[in-house]
């Protein structure tokens, strides 16, 4: 007699805890490690109505990519095309900063689209992590790119005053290192 899989239902594990933890994050990253063919299963949860679960699932996707580029490659798509379309300010946190550590693996089309998705979140966002982060993100490609100079200035000069310390001195910061 064979034994039975019991399918694990990733959006109730990564929805128990307290907010301000980890919850059950740790057990779905074994589990897909372990698992593989479980991975699109974790990664629809970046799309999720429930912006805790999609933000655990955000959490266990970055640590399955750094840990194995195996899982940030079969991905790599779908990271630009399909997972921008979350409203959860943590899953475009979480992108921009995958973006930003696997730059290098992306193509030139593909460069252009982070380049258009970054510049669409930190016009859009009042999120200060999406706006430092995105600044962050925006100076690395004009390293790669210098026709990204001038979106990255006008960026920048409009980020200059902001309020929060963390967005104002990186953007004058960006300023005066272009």
């Amino acid at each position: 007699m064979g034994t039975v899989k019991k399918k694990i239902d990733f959006a109730s594990e990564l929805a128990m805890g307290k907010p301000n933890s980890l919850g059950n994050t740790l057990k779905v990253v074994k589990i897909v490690q372990s698992d593989p063919k479980k991975f699109p299963q974790l990664l629809e949860l970046l799309l999720h109505k429930d912006s805790l679960v999609a933000m655990r699932a955000m959490n266990a996707t970055k640590r399955l990519m750094r840990a194995d580029k195996d899982f940030f490659d079969s991905q790599k798509e779908s990271l630009i095309k399909v997972y921008p379309k979350s409203k959860h300010n943590v899953v475009k946190l979480g992108l921009i900063i995958l973006y930003f550590d696997f730059i290098k693996e992306f193509s030139s089309s593909e460069i252009k689209s982070i380049k258009n998705l970054t510049l669409k979140w930190v016009r859009e966002s009042e999120d200060w992590m999406i706006l430092a982060q995105g600044l962050k993100l925006l100076e690395k490609l004009a390293k790669i790119d210098s026709k990204i100079h001038p979106d990255l200035i006008k960026v920048a000069k409009m980020l200059q005053k902001d309020s929060r310390k963390a967005v104002s001195a990186k953007a004058k910061k960006v300023l005066s290192t272009i």
